[in-house]
């Protein structure tokens, strides 16, 4: 597996696909191997590097649906993740994300969040009736080149990204549903535990 995720290192580089960075990389797998989620849901598949570091911490029996929107990506996500064995435990879907999460069913224990940074909140929303208690979201880039966290105006052209990714983290560590710790590493990382519904009107 260390070569395959080694070569796919080097594929991301040439080609110029974003993965998860080394550092981000590394909390990732601990969080999963700490909660060892039984069904994991992953936003941004891209070429399937995170969803194989996710596989390779969770318990045999876990169950991986990974959303990629890029045709391309998809396809070369697909070959490596057949190529790591592990194809029998992990469900590529295809498409916008923000329209499939509606209709996908059961529940959650982890979810990883790394696609379109301007959706982040928009993804979470729709994922609330599908989180099972104390589920785990991990969302990736949430600090946005350090734009997020700057006092200063961020330029023009990330100013939508900016702003809404203000507005998760907002959301993440002030809704009482969630438990919520912000980390510097790589480029900034939110983890939630979800703790189940509350009624927000009494607390």
């Amino acid at each position: 597996m260390d070569e395959l995720l080694a070569e796919m290192r080097r594929y991301a580089a040439a080609n110029r696909v974003p993965i998860i960075g080394a550092a981000a990389a590394a909390l990732l797998e601990q969080t999963v191997a700490l909660k060892q989620p039984r069904s994991v849901l992953e936003i941004g598949t891209a070429i399937g590097y995170s969803t194989l570091l996710i596989a390779g911490k969770s318990p045999v029996s876990a169950r991986i649906a990974t959303i990629e929107l890029d045709a391309g990506r998809a396809a070369a996500a697909r070959q490596f993740i057949l190529r790591s064995g592990l194809s029998d435990r992990i469900s590529l879907l295809e498409g916008d994300a923000g329209r499939l999460i509606p209709a996908l069913e059961g529940r959650y224990d982890l979810v990883f969040i790394d696609a379109a940074k301007g959706q982040y909140l928009d993804y979470l929303t729709k994922l609330l009736g599908k989180l099972q208690h104390q589920a785990v979201i991990f969302a990736d880039n949430v600090l946005f080149r350090g734009l997020v966290a700057s006092p200063e105006a961020p330029p023009r052209r990330y100013k939508t990204i900016v702003s809404r990714l203000r507005g998760y983290l907002q959301f993440v560590t002030a809704d009482p549903r969630f438990a919520t710790t912000v980390y510097p590493t790589g480029d900034g990382v939110a983890i939630s535990h979800y703790q189940g519904a509350v009624d927000i009107a009494t607390t």
